[in-house]
C-alpha cells in the first residue's frame, strides 16, 4: 500500500508541475510524511530531488516548443542564493513540527492566491529589478529552509515585475525551481543520510514522466479551474498539517 500511495504522490507532483509550472513540493513534502513516514528535515530534502527532477524534465520538454525563458530564470535564481543559503542555515534551529506548521501556513498563502487572485499583465511601465531582487530572495529562502522550488510565487513574480505573458512565465519558472532545488539540496548535505534513496529514485522517476507527459497539455487546459482545484487540495493538506503538528 505505501509503495502504490508513493507511485500516486509521484504522479501527483509531476503532473501538477506539467500543468501549472508550480505547486509540486507544495504536495511532496507532506505527502512524503504522510506516506512514508520522513521527518521534516528528511522530507524537506528529498522534495528537492523529486521536484527538481521534474521541473528540469518540463522545463526541456517546454523549451522545444518556445513557452520558456532560461535566461530570466537563470538570473532569477542567481538573485535567489544569498537567500536560499540563508534559508538553509536557519533550518538547523528548528523544530520538525514547527517546520511543518510553517509549511502549513504558507500552503493556505498559496491557495489562497491561487484561487482568489488573478494575474494581468501590464505592459506599460520599466521592469521593477528591485521587486524581482525581493522575490527571488523569499524564494530562496523558502527553498532553503522548506524544501520547495517556490514556483507559487516565481510565476506571479514573472508577470508582475518583468512583464512576462503568463504561460511563458509558468514555463520559465521551471528552469528557476531546477536551479533552486539543486543548490537547495547541495547545501543539505548534512541531511543526505537520511533520505531513502530507493524510494525517492523511484518517486522521482514517476513524477519526471508525469511531467513530461502532462506538459503539452499545460496551453490547453483552464488555467483558472486547474489553480481553484490546486487550491481546494493544498487547503486540505494544509488542514491535515496543522492538525497533526499544532500542540
Amino acid at each position: 500500500m505505501t509503495i502504490l500511495l508513493g507511485l500516486v504522490l509521484g504522479l501527483v507532483v509531476g503532473g501538477v508541475l506539467g500543468l501549472i509550472g508550480a505547486g509540486g513540493a507544495i504536495l511532496a513534502v507532506p505527502g512524503l510524511v504522510a506516506v512514508l513516514g520522513l521527518s521534516a528535515t528528511a522530507a524537506t530534502t528529498s522534495s528537492t530531488i523529486i521536484v527538481g527532477s521534474a521541473a528540469l524534465a518540463a522545463a526541456l520538454r517546454r523549451y522545444k516548443s518556445g513557452a520558456i525563458n532560461i535566461k530570466i530564470g537563470l538570473t532569477f535564481s542567481a538573485l535567489g542564493f544569498l537567500g536560499t543559503f540563508l534559508g538553509t542555515y536557519i533550518l538547523q534551529f528548528l523544530a520538525e513540527n514547527v517546520v511543518l506548521v510553517i509549511f502549513a501556513i504558507l500552503m493556505f498563502g498559496s491557495a489562497f492566491a491561487m484561487c482568489c487572485r488573478e494575474l494581468r499583465l501590464t505592459t506599460s511601465g520599466d521592469v521593477n529589478w528591485l521587486a524581482v531582487a525581493i522575490a527571488a530572495t523569499t524564494v530562496g529562502v523558502l527553498t532553503g529552509l522548506l524544501g520547495i522550488g517556490g514556483g507559487f510565487l516565481i510565476v506571479p513574480a514573472l508577470v508582475l515585475f518583468l512583464k512576462i505573458p503568463t504561460n511563458i512565465a509558468a514555463g520559465t519558472s521551471l528552469v528557476a525551481i531546477s536551479v533552486n532545488s539543486l543548490l537547495a539540496f547541495s547545501l543539505r548535505y548534512q541531511y543526505w543520510n537520511q533520505i531513502p534513496l530507493l524510494e525517492i529514485a523511484v518517486l522521482t522517476a514517476v513524477a519526471i514522466v508525469a511531467s513530461v507527459a502532462v506538459s503539452p497539455f499545460s496551453t490547453k487546459a483552464n488555467p483558472k479551474l486547474l489553480q481553484r482545484g490546486f487550491a481546494v487540495v493544498i487547503s486540505l493538506v494544509a488542514s491535515y498539517l496543522l492538525a497533526t503538528n499544532l500542540g
